[in-house]
């Protein structure tokens, strides 16, 4: 029996608490805190139970995710996990039968046949890119010979041409294999490329008549071909002598000579060729160089 003011425990029969001096009656306080004792050990068993439950579901999801993992993992689909996985029992294994859609079809085969031919480039003729006016070269050694395209490894024409040999230049093209330019022209009847180094501006038979005297380095000035429709340079100071080349308006000129009678000519030199150019057409006043 206990007092229900503190709590202590007390003799059965008790009317009075000798702790408190609370007066007790029929034993009511012994009997409400035995139900409360009990109630509480009700409370805890049934919160063990749940905790044990919880514990049991958490194992049995565990082992039916591991359980459907493997059977993904090992292909297994279709089949129960007892089930080998082996090719003899794959085989013998019943085959689902699943209705098939047949669909006619028909296949056409096209056969085509491609036929390769192989042609020398170099065996092709080249025609030049554009066609232009590029002046008159001398060749400048004998039994030259024209080639279908501009290089070297391109085939010969059948005609020689011998040295000093006057050609119109219709077109120039840089060859990057040689890595020279190349001249196109026409020779008795046959159209080809010539290298340009075998080629000069003006003939190499002439032969220059030197001046009397020579200017010094610091008195070589430069001038310009100013009369309208430009110049010849000649082998010599006279309009009788051969021409070796023609000069343009605005060509530039550098000054290497002169003779003492010869006073309306003077010896020049431009792009490595000399020669005499009349620095005056008609009388004093109309200079054709300055």
């Amino acid at each position: 029996m206990y007092c229900r003011k503190c709590g202590v425990k007390l003799e059965d029969g008790s009317e009075v608490c000798g702790v408190c001096g609370a007066v007790l009656s029929d034993g009511i306080e012994f009997r409400e805190l035995h139900e409360q004792k009990r109630e509480v050990k009700v409370n805890a068993g049934i919160y063990k139970l749940l905790c044990v439950c919880m514990a049991l579901c958490l194992v049995a999801g565990s082992v039916v995710w591991a359980a459907l993992f493997m059977r993904d993992r090992m292909g297994y689909s279709g089949r129960t996990m007892n089930e080998p996985n082996t090719p003899e029992a794959l085989a013998a294994a019943p085959e689902t039968k699943t209705p098939k859609k047949t669909t006619a079809t028909t296949t056409t085969t096209t056969t085509t046949t491609t036929t390769t031919t192989t042609t020398d480039p170099f065996k092709q003729t080249i025609l030049p890119k554009e066609v232009a006016d590029f002046g008159t070269m001398f060749t400048l050694s004998d039994k030259l010979v024209l080639r279908i395209g501009p290089g070297y490894d391109y085939e010969r024409l059948t005609n020689e041409i011998g040295k000093s040999t006057a050609l119109d230049i219709e077109s120039e093209q840089y060859d990057p294999r040689s890595g020279e330019t190349w001249c196109y022209t026409t020779y008795l009847g046959e159209s080809g490329w010539l290298c340009r180094t075998s080629l000069s501006d003006h003939d190499p038979t002439v032969a220059v008549v030197k001046p009397d005297e020579y200017y010094d380095s610091y008195q070589r000035d430069t001038v310009t071909v100013t009369r309208m429709g430009g110049l010849y340079l000649y082998a010599g100071p006279d309009e009788t002598y051969e021409t070796i080349m023609k000069l343009d308006e605005g060509d530039v000129l550098t000054n290497e000579g002169y003779n003492h009678f010869s006073i309306k000519w003077a010896y020049v030199s431009v792009g490595g060729q000399y020669g005499w150019v009349k620095t005056y057409d008609g009388d004093w006043f109309n200079r054709t160089i300055e």
